[in-house]
């Protein structure tokens, strides 16, 4: 059974929210981000937006299908809305992604309605199933069928990226990990930075996790492969904060 209540003070860090006011903070539904690392729409309609005053105002705002993520109206107040997701609300016009921001945490960016069409998806599984179909897994739940792989679908692997149209969920473009190429730190102490890949450990040494070094305006950082996901050539292919 989900646990339906989550107390204010015990809320993530990522919701940004004062420690005091209410006892209960909203608890994200159950959805293609993990709780730790989303926000409920909620928060962001009354304490990041602050399109309302009070729960019951950003719920009827919600409820009335004002908010698209990823093209697509969303009517429950505790969706989780977490990396990589386009936040639209067509009548003021603002479109923003949801990035993270150096020291600050998972932050909502203002992007072009350019980018609105599209987000960049984080290979997590690669498997074989039924029929002789290759599916892949991204980082928000999304499953990318390829019902008849060829040898160059065969040689995409996990941290490679996607670039998937949004709300039809088809594949643009597809990004390998590898030297060179724009990365972005999207978890950890250092989450936010990006730059190009300078290095990574092609091998894994157990328990050691492999480290991949990213030249960034701190410097060069070395943190493990799991906190990075590509996002563009040799340029990023959105914006970053």
């Amino acid at each position: 059974m989900v646990e339906m209540h989550l107390k204010r003070l015990a809320a993530p860090v990522v919701f940004d929210i004062p420690p005091k006011g209410k006892k209960f903070a909203p608890r994200p539904s159950p959805g293609p981000h993990p709780i730790d690392y989303s926000v409920p729409l909620l928060v962001i309609v009354r304490d990041w937006l602050r399109y309302a005053s009070t729960a019951r105002e950003a719920e009827k705002i919600v409820h009335q299908g004002k908010l698209l993520v990823d093209g697509r109206a969303v009517r429950d107040p505790r969706f989780p809305v977490g990396l990589m997701d386009v936040l639209s609300v067509p009548e003021t016009g603002e479109i923003y992604r949801m990035l993270p921001v150096y020291r600050r945490g998972l932050r909502l960016v203002e992007i072009d309605k350019s980018e609105a069409g599209f987000k960049i998806g984080l290979i997590v599984r690669k498997q074989h199933v039924k029929g002789g179909a290759l599916q892949f897994t991204l980082h928000d739940g999304r499953n990318v069928l390829v019902k008849h792989p060829t040898e160059k679908d065969l040689s995409i692997g996990t941290w490679d990226s996607f670039q998937i149209s949004v709300p039809e969920n088809k594949v643009l473009a597809h990004l390998s990990f590898d030297v060179g190429k724009y990365a972005l730190i999207y978890r950890g102490s250092r989450a936010g930075l990006h730059g190009p890949v300078v290095d990574y450990e092609r091998v894994r040494r157990y328990p050691a996790k492999q480290l991949v070094t990213i030249q960034t305006s701190e410097g060069d950082i070395s943190t493990i492969l799991d906190y990075v996901m590509v996002v563009g050539d040799e340029r990023p292919w959105l914006k970053l904060p």
